[in-house]
């Protein structure tokens, strides 16, 4: 089979390697400063790397502020120009597209499919993310996690995988989450679970803290509460569960460390991508 890679980071780079060894034609577009096998070809062109491709891929995310997410491009062209490279029928897979463009790309009658709406897809990379967190906690830190305390915020995909991953290190976890049924069930993992408001009340035994949640959920009045030598890791995207600012200016270590998948384990976060992208295709021919 013929693949264009298009943008991307180490990830994408990861992908079209993996895609050769498998012995499919691989092309690539606005990867010039990654480091690829010199079987695959490095096209000047977006209708270049694109004409005659079984499947077009896209990065995750695909787009930031209307261009192409291409770390390793010379240039990030804008995602219309991207789409509008595309012929009639093409299968286009990425994560993260905007209303905009998924708009062109049914205008020019593309087959899109985001990842970011596919649920085996956000489960299986939620489990990446999780175990970066980790990596964070532990290489950020002075402590272990053995015996440590820890308030994990949401209780979606990362957050719940995230707390039992913690607590099978010997944490002390408690779960933070809006819905009663979703504290019953941290409970019921053997957790303590809290409503937001209930925080500041545990504020000042926290070693760590992990905002999951895209939506200012912990307090200024928790950060002030919170230990001088608590760490704290942003996961959401903005605005964030907390003020990072006010966390500095009191003296608090706030990291951020958005897209993990990409940076603490680029091959198997590659891997899930090829393996999404085959699932995919098959899909598509049934």
């Amino acid at each position: 089979m013929r693949y264009a890679v298009v943008g991307g980071d180490r990830r994408s780079a990861l992908l079209a390697e993996m895609l050769q060894r498998e012995g499919h034609r691989v092309h690539s577009f606005a990867l010039e400063k990654a480091e690829l096998p010199a079987g695959i070809a490095r096209d000047s062109t977006l209708q270049a790397c694109t004409y005659g491709a079984d499947c077009v891929l896209l990065p995750t995310p695909a787009e930031r502020g209307g261009l192409l997410y291409a770390p390793l491009g010379l240039a990030a062209p804008p995602m219309d120009e991207v789409i509008g490279a595309l012929w009639p029928g093409a299968l286009v897979i990425g994560g993260g597209f905007a209303a905009a463009t998924v708009e062109r790309a049914l205008r020019e009658k593309l087959r899109i499919e985001d990842l970011m709406r596919r649920a085996d897809f956000l489960q299986a990379n939620a489990a990446i993310t999780a175990e970066g967190a980790i990596g964070v906690l532990l290489r950020e830190s002075e402590k272990t996690l053995l015996g440590s305390r820890c308030l994990v915020a949401g209780w979606g995909r990362i957050g719940k995988l995230l707390t039992l991953r913690l607590s099978a290190l010997g944490a002390y976890v408690t779960a933070a989450a809006r819905r009663r049924a979703d504290r019953a069930e941290a409970e019921a993992l053997g957790l303590r679970a809290l409503d937001y408001g209930q925080l500041e009340s545990i504020a000042g035994e926290l070693d760590f803290v992990v905002n999951t949640v895209p939506a200012r959920v912990l307090s200024d009045a928790l950060l002030c509460c919170l230990p001088g030598d608590a760490l704290l890791l942003e996961l959401a995207s903005p605005p964030g569960g907390f003020d990072p600012l006010l966390a500095q200016n009191i003296g608090l270590r706030a990291l951020t460390a958005p897209g993990l998948p990409g940076k603490s384990a680029p091959a198997s976060a590659a891997a899930l991508l090829k393996r999404t992208a085959a699932q995919i295709m098959q899909e598509q021919e049934e």
